[in-house]
């Protein structure tokens, strides 16, 4: 339970566009860098370079999808880059990695592994079931009902 005091020391309701708190011009979400993830998992595999990009292969198993803009770190918690892209089949998931400044792509070998956090992989289903409730099925239409009035 809240004390009387409480309320009282809440201030006045704001509704609608009124000057709440927090919400002025210009204040945006600032983002504080990332440091490095508690857990992490492997996911994938560095493959080869491609326009200043890394490209890797998802060898997660179960397949689980990075998000993008998710850290992409070594083993030693150093981070090389976030997610830039998501691509391929559905059995065979590639994905690049745009470098951090000072890091360059062509430092890595084929066969490196990447880590990411492991708070920042969706599971698949997200991507291959439809989402529950759209589309299909028969709507309640207005069909043929008595007539109004006397006839």
């Amino acid at each position: 339970f809240f004390s009387r005091t409480f309320f009282f020391n809440m201030g006045p309701p704001s509704f609608g566009k009124g000057k709440g708190k927090g919400k002025g011009k210009g204040k945006g979400k600032g983002y504080a860098p990332e440091g490095p993830p508690e857990w992490m998992k492997t996911v994938g595999e560095f493959m080869h370079t491609a326009e200043d990009l890394m490209v890797c292969k998802l060898i997660l198993e179960p397949i689980e999808i990075p998000q993008f803009n998710a850290g992409i770190w070594t083993a030693e918690k150093a981070q090389i880059g976030k997610v830039d892209d998501v691509f391929g089949r559905v059995n065979e998931v590639y994905f690049t990695v745009k470098t951090s400044d000072g890091v360059s792509a062509s430092s890595y070998k084929k066969g490196d592994q990447v880590h990411i956090s492991t708070e920042k992989l969706l599971p698949l289903f997200r991507f291959t079931r439809p989402p529950p409730g759209k589309g299909g099925g028969k709507g309640k239409g207005k069909g043929k009902g008595k007539g109004k009035g006397k006839g």
